[in-house]
């Protein structure tokens, strides 16, 4: 009996060590795609004929949009200032997620109802 048992736990410690590395690398494989996402990489990018876009005015360039139509802009406000940004805070180009509008990234640049500065 002694003899049954010993020949059934090494396979068993080896597919145990077998299991506890391939979880582990699951996880690490998963972590950059996933940072990746939350920063916009690999997300569509927002378009101003979304319907979510056009109803909180996003446009992709805050230096087309008229004050006199949306009095809340400010001259230079711009996603990358604000506080929904994903990105780096301030850059002048590129794209990166935002909490307003998951599963999309916005432009730097843009612009929609939603701006709140960075505090």
């Amino acid at each position: 009996m002694t003899e049954a048992k010993s020949k059934t736990d090494p396979s068993r410690r080896a597919f145990l060590a077998g299991a506890t590395v391939a979880v582990a690398a699951t996880i690490v494989g998963g972590l950059k795609p996933r940072a990746a996402r939350a920063a916009g990489e690999n997300l569509p990018h927002l378009s101003d004929s979304d319907a979510m876009a056009k109803a909180l005015a996003y446009t992709p360039n805050h230096n087309t949009i008229s004050t006199a139509k949306y009095p809340m802009y400010k001259p230079g406000d711009h996603c990358s200032i604000c506080r929904f940004f994903k990105g780096t805070p301030g850059e002048k180009s590129g794209y990166a997620a935002c909490q307003i509008y998951p599963g999309y990234s916005v432009d730097a640049e843009g612009w929609c109802e939603s701006f709140s500065a960075r505090s």
